[in-house]
């Protein structure tokens, strides 16, 4: 997660004083043949946004941090237009595989412009080890490169806008914080308390703009179930920035 993403998500928290919980779960994926499946994060400050994917209309005055879909597609190259009252916002294309599922988030880019733009991210649907979960934090808000802090560990670190960094992690309440890469202060975000859901991916995206006081979170966690065998706790890389000593982290929280 990036800095400004994670700044935004532990101000929200903080804001709001409570615990994140993972909730907005959504079913496992049920691939209709050959179909994908195609989610929206609305990730806009003060907004509401129509929704269109390949010309038709699928939703509606999307509200800041909601998720919608699943909207099944053909496999191919797709394309969302969002709208704002009737005005062309922006469209996206990309391509998709046929059972596979993705989220398509509206935000805005680093450095405070106005002017939103779409990253993509692909759902690693596989089950998840009994017991575990998987944790995938986005940075989608304007805030500069960051270090995401796990119960006071660097866990991720140099973290932008427009990246993601997953890890399959033990179910429980976690502390998360946000700093600027290399540094323990200022703290943009939390920390925040951050329950994970077992058997599912728990995808957190932070979004809005601090300067303006529009800092927010989207949650979008996707059931896959939990398979029968304990697998290695791994870390993936995700789309950019370090995964610092996770895996020596991992090992401490699950004795």
């Amino acid at each position: 997660m990036t800095a400004r993403a994670l700044r935004r998500l532990l101000t929200l928290v903080v804001l709001l004083g409570a615990t994140v919980g993972l909730a907005g779960l959504t079913a496992g994926p049920s691939f209709a043949a050959g179909s994908a499946d195609v989610y929206v994060v609305q990730g806009l400050p003060g907004r509401s946004v129509d929704v269109a994917v390949d010309g038709k209309t699928v939703a509606k005055g999307v509200k800041t941090a909601a998720v919608v879909g699943p909207f099944k597609v053909d496999p191919g190259s797709r394309e969302v237009t969002f709208s704002d009252g009737g005005t062309e916002l922006l469209s996206r294309s990309f391509d998709v595989k046929a059972r596979s599922s993705w989220d398509v988030v509206v935000h805005l880019p680093e450095g405070g412009s106005t002017d939103p733009t779409v990253t993509v991210f692909r759902n690693d649907t596989s089950s998840v080890p009994r017991g575990k979960a998987e944790l995938v934090v986005a940075h989608t808000a304007t805030v500069p490169a960051a270090d995401i802090r796990v119960n006071g560990k660097v866990l991720f670190s140099d973290v932008a806008n427009g990246q993601s960094l997953d890890l399959t992690v033990p179910v429980a309440t976690y502390k998360v914080a946000i700093t600027p890469t290399g540094k323990k202060s200022p703290v943009y975000l939390g920390p925040v308390s951050l329950t994970v859901k077992g058997g599912a991916v728990n995808r957190v995206y932070a979004l809005g703009d601090p300067e303006k006081n529009t800092m927010n979170v989207a949650v979008h966690v996707l059931a896959t179930g939990s398979s029968g065998s304990k697998r290695p706790d791994k870390v993936d890389t995700g789309t950019g920035g370090e995964a610092a000593g996770a895996v020596r982290f991992l090992a401490r929280l699950t004795r």
